[in-house]
């Protein structure tokens, strides 16, 4: 059975009004983005900052040894497991989908595997229509009935590139039993679709639910051993709407799921251990702009309250709307342009860090891009950071104080080993 918990932490809480400090009427029918990072620029800040076009290099050639990401046959961790002598029943199983698009495997204590699929996008256009919208420069690695699982499919708002109606039309009529978890106000959508209201769970900001594996139609393993999956919605810097009329109608959040082993009784603070924990950032921000020290607060609270993570996925560029510019042979700077609501990756380094991420993927870049200019920068600039910081890549042996951070091919996997540690 299926129970919810709520806790109000002290930056998204507003102690003058009856209503969260996030929320913009006391209805709960609108949203906001409640800290100064992510205020818009003023007259003067606009003034002053630079024009923030130039033509592109050919990063290929001023860079020939990175390399960029590509689109690959998934085969669902196979090939990393057995590179790196993994056993799949004991992993955090990732495969990139594209964009923001993650499916993850754990195993139950049964020994089924529990599949989650995060923001998938497997349309051409991220937009109301198969012919608007910003169009993929790499195609799809794979199409929904190729997914070997799908218990739960996690959506962090309703912008077209990370909630895409074919792609959810396609997993409804593929994967009928799988639950759905959404942000406040996104829950009559996917009902429309003709989705059971019992199988959509929709949670405010810090939100947990929580569920049994037979909630998911998991038959229970055959030790007595309890185990529940944790669903946490968290605050994220962004915004929503997919029209002129309905922006900041619906929240935007991040996700958190957690692998808990034992029951928990608050008569006697018996705790539950904690197997494993993923943290999906869906699309946000981190600070005002790249030379403002105003910064989200909330990912510190994030790693403070629910970290450390075993595998975090992180956006590291904007979205595919200014793709165009790209396409045109031109350079948009994203210092010198406002970025509250898209982590640049440095921002991305800087999250990894506050939520205290062991292992942190790279998303939200190289699909929906006007070049291999565009999304060869994004690497570019993110392994520079990364080595900066002295944070070591993805594929390795053991933890390290400032984690792991990388990229995967997209169709590409990869496999965090986890264990029972206390919740």
């Amino acid at each position: 059975m299926s129970r919810t918990k709520s806790w109000p932490p002290w930056s998204t809480t507003n102690t003058k009004s009856a209503h969260p400090s996030h929320h913009a009427n006391s209805q709960g029918t609108a949203f906001k983005n409640p800290w100064p990072s992510a205020d818009p620029p003023n007259w003067t800040e606009l003034l002053q900052s630079k024009f923030p076009l130039e033509w592109y290099e050919d990063l290929s050639k001023k860079h020939p040894d990175t390399k960029d990401v590509k689109v690959v046959v998934p085969d669902w961790g196979a090939s990393t497991l057995q590179k790196r002598g993994l056993a799949r029943d004991k992993c955090i199983v990732a495969t990139a989908l594209g964009h923001a698009g993650v499916l993850t495997e754990q195993s139950l204590e049964n020994g089924k595997s529990f599949y989650v699929v995060y923001d998938p996008i497997f349309s051409a256009r991220a937009g109301p229509t198969q012919y608007t919208g910003p169009q993929r420069l790499r195609g799809s690695p794979c199409q929904v009935t190729d997914l070997p699982g799908c218990d739960a499919v996690v959506i962090s708002h309703n912008h077209y590139d990370h909630l895409d109606l074919p792609t959810i039309q396609a997993i409804l009529q593929r994967f009928p039993e799988a639950r759905y978890f959404v942000p406040l106000g996104n829950k009559s959508w996917l009902r429309a679709l003709g989705i059971s209201p019992d199988k959509v769970t929709e949670l405010d900001w810090w939100q947990s639910r929580n569920f049994s594996a037979q909630d998911f139609g998991h038959p229970p393993a055959v030790s007595p051993t309890e185990e529940t999956l944790r669903f946490t919605c968290i605050p994220a810097q962004h915004n929503s709407g997919r029209g002129a009329l309905d922006q900041g109608t619906t929240l935007w959040c991040g996700w958190v799921i957690e692998h808990l082993i034992g029951s928990e009784d608050e008569a006697t603070l018996a705790k539950a251990k904690r197997k494993s924990a993923i943290y999906h950032a869906g699309d946000t921000g981190y600070r005002r702009s790249a030379s403002s020290p105003a910064i989200c607060p909330i990912f510190k609270e994030i790693g403070e309250s629910l970290g450390p993570f075993d595998v975090s996925f992180v956006p590291i560029w904007r979205g595919g709307t200014l793709g165009f510019i790209s396409r045109l042979g031109l350079r948009l700077s994203h210092d010198a342009v406002p970025s509250a609501l898209h982590a640049s990756p440095g921002d991305a380094l800087d999250i990894h860090e506050e939520v205290k991420s062991r292992n942190t993927v790279a998303i939200h870049f190289g699909s929906f891009v006007g070049s291999d200019n565009e999304s060869l920068e994004a690497v570019l600039e993110f392994e520079e950071e990364r080595e900066s910081r002295g944070v070591l890549e993805l594929e390795g042996g053991e933890d390290t104080a400032k984690g792991r951070a990388g990229m995967v091919d997209i169709g590409g996997s990869f496999a965090v080993e986890v264990g029972v540690k206390d919740a």
